[in-house]
Formats: structure tokens, C-alpha cells, sequence
């Protein structure tokens, strides 16, 4: 699989533009995936920066219904609109419902905007949707590892009341390249060993390479995640054996903790990276 990230939280070029959110462009078995579109448009320029051709996606795959991910929605719906056939955008189910951060007292937006739900290229996927035979969407991930501190910030709309979100709405991308097996995720609020194991039991098959951010840090309050907790979480993701490229809501503390305890086996990627995994 090649990744290029066209949206993450920084960048060492004054060529593209950073912004906290994340986009990634992904070209597998045949197949282009643009997942996730960042906070806002500058997706875009980043991409023609970086050559790739976002317009050329084979489908579309928005992790979870946060604005740092999907808030460049309307520019894509729109700079693809002319195409004769344009890509397919999967949401989970809820992605499109309120969500917010801060306490159920006080509070802000962080949701997707509304007013794009109607439109006919948003196709709903459920707990699993195959994407061909190497691809598999997969969400409703239980849990059964601790899951981050700074999620607690988070919530949604139930029935006009703001309580802790659920996650129902994140979902996650398998890839399976011949023997390999690769783990895609956005912010991996349900947590990442919880996801990898899910991952796991759906491949029936131990997961190679793990690409996403593991949400170790609030960017709303600047917290970083316990580095007790973030040591542990780095110790088990060394029992699992994968290799791991991870940015965004990782935070650059927390990357230091895991790469203390995972080596060379861990990379950041900042916007404007090109890896082969």
C-alpha cells in the first residue's frame, strides 16, 4: 500500500498547508482510497501539491463524524461534481448526527455539516461492508481494553440531551494485500488494541501494519494522555508484532513515549509523506 497524507496536524515543507485533522490517500490491489478530508479545502491544494489526483478515487471513507475529518466534505462533493461517475463517500451509521466536545453543560459543533446528508454519493455502511475482496469497512469495534482519557470530552446528541459519545459512528478499513494484513483508522476513539483485535478476529489473521492516530491528546484543552497509560498501551502494541504509522490526535508527546518503547517500529508522518507499507 502506498499513503500519502494530505491533512495531519503538521508538516516539515512550507509547501503545504497543516491544519489539526487528517487526510490520507490510499492506493491498494488496484484501488484508490481517499480517507478522510480534513478539517477544510487545503486537502485539496495539498494533494495537487503532492500529485495525486484526488478526483481519481475509486470511493471515498470518512472514519467518523468529526469535522477534522470530514469538514472538507463540500469541496470534494464539489470539485468532483462534474465527473461522469463519481466516487461513492461510505459514513457510518450516526455520522451525520450531533456531535460535540466539552462538557454536556457547555459545549461546541464538531459534527459534519447537516445540510450534506441528503446528497445521493453518502452511502451508509453497517458494522461490516466489503469494499471488494481486499477491503472491509468494519465499525460497532467492543471494548474491551481501556480507552484514552481525552475521549471524555466528546459527545453526542440523545434525544436533545449531550452525553459521552458512544463511537458508533467511527469506523475503520482492512486491507488485506496477499499474506499481509493492513489496519486503517482515523482517530481510534474506541481504541486502538480494541480495534486491532476486532480487526484480527475479522481477518482471522494477525494485523501487519497498523496506519492511524490512536486520539492520545485533547486538542480542545491541550492535554496529553497519562504517560502511564500511553507507556502501557506502547508496551502491548509491541506484544502484537505490527508495524505502526500513526499522526494527528496521536500527539507528538505521546509518540515519544511510543517510540521509547517500540523502536523504529513506530513512524510519524507528517502532511506531504509518501510511504510504502
Amino acid at each position: 500500500m502506498k499513503i500519502t497524507v494530505l491533512m495531519e496536524n503538521s508538516t516539515p515543507s512550507g509547501r503545504f498547508a497543516a491544519a489539526h485533522g487528517l487526510s490520507l490517500f490510499l492506493e491498494t490491489n488496484g484501488a484508490r482510497i481517499l480517507f478522510d478530508v480534513g478539517p477544510d479545502e487545503n486537502f485539496l491544494a495539498n494533494a495537487l501539491e503532492a500529485g495525486v489526483d484526488v478526483r481519481s478515487a475509486h470511493a471515498v471513507v470518512i472514519s467518523h463524524g468529526h469535522s477534522d475529518h470530514g469538514g472538507g466534505l463540500r469541496a470534494y462533493l464539489d470539485c468532483t461534481r462534474s465527473l461522469p461517475a463519481p466516487a461513492p463517500i461510505y459514513v457510518a451509521r450516526h455520522a451525520f448526527e450531533e456531535h460535540a466536545a466539552g462538557t454536556p453543560q457547555r459545549h461546541h459543533d464538531i459534527g459534519l455539516d447537516p445540510a450534506l446528508a441528503d446528497d445521493a454519493r453518502f452511502l451508509t455502511a453497517g458494522e461490516q461492508l466489503p469494499l471488494g475482496d481486499d477491503l472491509l469497512l468494519f465499525s460497532h469495534v467492543p471494548i474491551t481494553h481501556p480507552i484514552a482519557k481525552s475521549n471524555g470530552a466528546l459527545l453526542m446528541n440523545d434525544n436533545g440531551a449531550f452525553v459521552p459519545d458512544t463511537f458508533l459512528h467511527e469506523q475503520n478499513l482492512l486491507v488485506t494485500e496477499g499474506q499481509r494484513r493492513i489496519l486503517v483508522a482515523g482517530c481510534a476513539h474506541c481504541g486502538i488494541l480494541n480495534i486491532m483485535e476486532r480487526a484480527e478476529q475479522l481477518a482471522d489473521a494477525p494485523i501487519d501494519v497498523v496506519v492511524g492516530g490512536f486520539h492520545l491528546m485533547d486538542p480542545g484543552s491541550g492535554r496529553v494522555e497519562d504517560p502511564a497509560f500511553t507507556r502501557s498501551l506502547a508496551r502491548e502494541l509491541a506484544q502484537k508484532g505490527a508495524r505502526y504509522y500513526t499522526f494527528h490526535c496521536t500527539g507528538v508527546d505521546a509518540y515519544s513515549i511510543l517510540r521509547d518503547e517500540l523502536g523504529e517500529r513506530v513512524s510519524y508522518l507528517q502532511v506531504g509523506a509518501q510511504v510504502e507499507v
